[in-house]
């Protein structure tokens, strides 16, 4: 376990703002910050951050809870590798501490670190230039424009060409082997099952996640493939309880700030795309992987900036795969326009042909989505009813009414075609679109009923639990999540303490508790006294509600016995005193 006080000192060095806005783009309103949730769908920003409280809540999903809590949820990461992270982040260094059964660290967490190792191994190798091939990688970079600053800004690397560089290196690790295999690190030979390097006489390219850490690897090729050897130009790293290659976009960690700063980034397809324009000055750039773009890597690029200009390779093949990044990016309420690179040619080579002004000058003359559609259709020579047909099909997925209305008129204007007869036609082909969505289904914990009013009551305020504790004990609570919960409470009051919410959320760092915990936090607008007097009301009412189902029990129990035992006149007094006290407690809180 990790001392509270330095918990402590980890959470108050980590401004939860200041973490949030890594991952996603805020803006300020009244007390409070708010944006578009990263746990859920949604086009109208519900998710929330009190800086005051340190803690951040989405009205949408519900979720909610301390930076320890933001940090595990988003990064999917346990309690102590948050605290680990966020301690690393603010340059505290933790005592050594023992584990709990179920502490250590998940097969992601795990993989990270492998990779971490990895991108050292790779990039160490990369800049001490020790062999014939870290020389000619380093060459190789050198000549496409990356300078020394980007090399370490993106942490670039160098696989060796032997068969067991990194292998030799994990070998003398404190991390497991089979973890460097799942992690597609090393690949496991048919002679005496010898693991060795995936990756060989390539250059590194390390995938990072918005936390920063090292969750896969691109690798390019610097000499041609021997026999049985992969002929890819490029490999990555397969997809690993880490990494997931449709919900990650190469360059956004490094970008994020100079994307939020703008407000607008440029989305590429590859990683040498995304670096060699970072290399020319232009740093608002991410990379899709080089693979279609997906809705959960549209909405990542949501949460920092609704303008994307898409510059994918000028020839046929880029363009459509642009057009239909544009959709994707329609559909999840993003602005986005298609930059036309001429000749056919690919960000990189043209970066370096002409230089950063033409990029953006380019930039400057990219086309809205319709104006692209047109103009691209009537050179093929298509019709302007199949034109407005396929920009139909495409207005339909735009989930904001007025935003699909003004998507229609650019339609009408520029195909010279009634916006009515294109609304009523859109009306006839569109739809109700069903999307999957990670809101939560109805929510199934905590339970409707009179323990989750109490537990609510008594963790909003401290101030009422000498008085609900002299009269109820917690020890017979059914539901055992809130149980735990208020066994918690009732133990520190025992022993004259009063732990507040942020002391919770840190008690009970997982969800769903968490999100509950949180969701009791007081309303800004109520007085500390109001708010005390309304919780001991609910709390002595819930004692009271309890009192009554304790006796309607009671009762039910006496009338089983005298079923059997219809001739004993005790059941019978006792039956009747037990009735007049169900009616004196429901009497005196209106209990039915």
């Amino acid at each position: 376990m990790i001392p509270e006080d330095k918990l402590e000192e980890v959470r108050l060095a980590n401004d939860i703002v200041g973490v949030v806005q890594e991952y996603v783009a805020l803006k300020r309103r009244g007390q409070n910050f708010f944006g578009l949730c990263p746990f859920h769908e949604e086009n109208t920003p519900s998710f929330s951050v009190h800086p005051g409280r340190q803690m951040f809540r989405c009205f949408g999903c519900g979720r909610g809870g301390n930076v320890f809590g933001f940090v595990m949820e988003l990064e999917r990461m346990s309690f102590i590798e948050a605290v680990k992270m966020l301690a690393e982040r603010a340059h505290i260094e933790l005592p050594a501490f023992s584990r709990r059964e179920g502490d250590g660290p998940t097969e992601s967490e795990q993989i990270v670190e492998a990779n971490q190792l990895a991108r050292d191994f790779f990039h160490t190798q990369l800049l001490n230039q020790t062999n014939d091939g870290a020389k000619h990688a380093m060459q190789y970079l050198i000549e496409r424009g990356f300078t020394d600053e980007i090399i370490r800004a993106y942490m670039i690397g160098y696989a060796p060409e032997g068969w067991d560089g990194l292998a030799k290196r994990a070998q003398g690790s404190a991390i497991a082997q089979d973890v460097f295999i799942k992690a597609g690190l090393l690949k496991v030979g048919q002679q005496a099952g010898r693991p060795y390097d995936a990756f060989r006489d390539r250059v590194m390219f390390p995938i990072r996640n918005l936390a920063g850490r090292v969750i896969a690897f691109g690798g390019r090729r610097l000499s041609e493939p021997e026999p049985g050897e992969p002929s890819a130009k490029y490999i990555n790293s397969p997809e690993t309880a880490a990494y997931s290659k449709g919900r990650e976009l190469f360059g956004l960690w490094e970008a994020r700030n100079e994307i939020r700063r703008q407000e607008r980034v440029i989305l590429v397809e590859g990683y040498t795309d995304a670096i060699s324009l970072a290399a020319a000055g232009i740093r608002c750039v991410c990379a899709s992987l080089g693979t279609a773009l997906t809705e959960q890597q549209a909405r990542l690029l949501l949460r920092f900036a609704r303008n994307v200009f898409i510059l994918y390779d000028g020839d046929d093949a880029g363009l459509s795969a642009a057009r239909r990044a544009s959709d994707v990016l329609l559909s999840c309420g993003a602005e986005p326009r298609i930059v036309v690179i001429p000749g056919g040619e690919d960000p990189d080579s043209f970066v370096r042909a002409h230089g950063t002004e033409a990029v953006w000058s380019l930039v400057n003359d990219s086309k809205p989505v319709v104006e692209f559609h047109v103009e691209r259709g009537k050179a093929s020579g298509a019709t302007q009813a199949q034109l407005a047909r396929e920009l139909l099909a495409t207005a339909a997925q735009i989930p904001s009414v007025l935003e699909r209305e003004a998507f229609v008129q650019q339609i009408a204007m520029h195909t010279g075609l009634s916006a009515d007869t294109l609304l009523s036609e859109l009306a006839q082909q569109r739809k109700p679109i069903q999307r999957q969505s990670a809101v939560r289904q109805a929510q199934t914990w905590p339970p409707k009923g009179i323990e989750t009013l109490i537990s609510s009551s008594l963790i909003r305020s401290p101030e009422i639990r000498d008085r609900v504790f002299q009269e109820w004990s917690p020890e017979h609570t059914r539901d055992e999540r809130l149980k735990k919960i208020l066994i918690h409470l009732f133990d520190a009051h025992m022993g004259h303490r009063y732990p507040d919410i942020t002391h919770l959320l840190s008690v009970f760092p997982e969800s769903p508790e968490r999100d509950f915990i949180a969701t009791c936090e007081a309303d800004d607008e109520l007085e500390d006294d109001k708010r005390i007097e309304i919780d001991l009301k609910t709390a002595l009412d819930c004692l009271k509600a309890l009192q009554v189902e304790t006796v309607r029990n009671q009762i039910n129990d006496v009338k089983q016995r005298i079923r059997t035992e219809p001739e004993n006149p005790e059941l019978t007094r006792l039956l009747m005193e037990l009735i007049a006290r169900e009616k004196e407690l429901r009497g005196a809180s209106n209990i039915t």
